[in-house]
């Protein structure tokens, strides 16, 4: 864990798992979209404020994050998925949350920790589409995020932690306008397991 009373800076990168989403066009409707699994990373700034009592400690944090998936299928009006080179388009999303973390100090290396964070994300539907039809969306909106983030880290040396984490993360009412102006509301959901490094100074 960093040390503490100490800030530290810390950067992530990993394997984003995202939810199946959905947006609407004029016909046939409804259009969901499964990904392949791809990636994302983070960058934080945190302060390590010590412990709460006994074992316990407290971080909070700033974080800039990014996501990004693959279309892997798209299933249009609940028909059979269409894949391969016939379904294309990409979901990212960039990020600002501020993070609340305990950890549980075992006293030696190794420390447990969890918590959450809130703040806003852009999601960006890009180039969604398939053969037959071309691009029906390429819209983006931005919107409340949060996460809940659980984790294991191994301290190094006396200022460098290793990182293991999950995240799962949520994007509330993603606002889009399709190709042909059919408006739709969906939610962005997905699931993280990443690694990296903190430096605390």
């Amino acid at each position: 864990m960093a040390d503490v009373g100490k800030w530290y800076i810390g950067i992530h990168s990993g394997v984003n798992f995202a939810e199946s989403t959905d947006f609407d066009i004029a016909a046939p409707a409804n259009i969901v979209n499964a990904y392949d699994p791809g990636f994302a990373l983070s960058g934080t700034i945190g302060y390590d404020a010590g412990n709460l009592a006994g074992m316990f400690g407290v971080r909070v944090e700033a974080e800039l994050g990014y996501r990004s998936s693959i279309i892997d299928t798209h299933s249009i009006a609940g028909g059979a998925p269409i894949g391969g080179a016939d379904a294309f388009g990409e979901t990212s999303v960039l990020s600002g949350m501020a993070n609340v973390l305990f950890d549980v100090n075992s006293g030696g290396p190794i420390g447990l920790y969890a918590g959450g964070g809130l703040g806003i994300a852009n999601v960006d539907f890009e180039g969604h589409g398939v053969t037959a039809a071309g691009v029906v969306m390429d819209d983006d909106s931005t919107s409340l995020a949060w996460q809940v983030i659980a984790g294991l880290d191994y301290k190094l040396s006396h200022s460098v932690s290793l990182d293991l984490q999950y995240r799962f993360f949520n994007v509330e009412g993603v606002d889009l306008i399709a190709a042909d102006a059919t408006e739709s509301s969906t939610d962005y959901r997905s699931h993280s397991v990443m690694a990296g490094l903190r430096f605390a100074f």
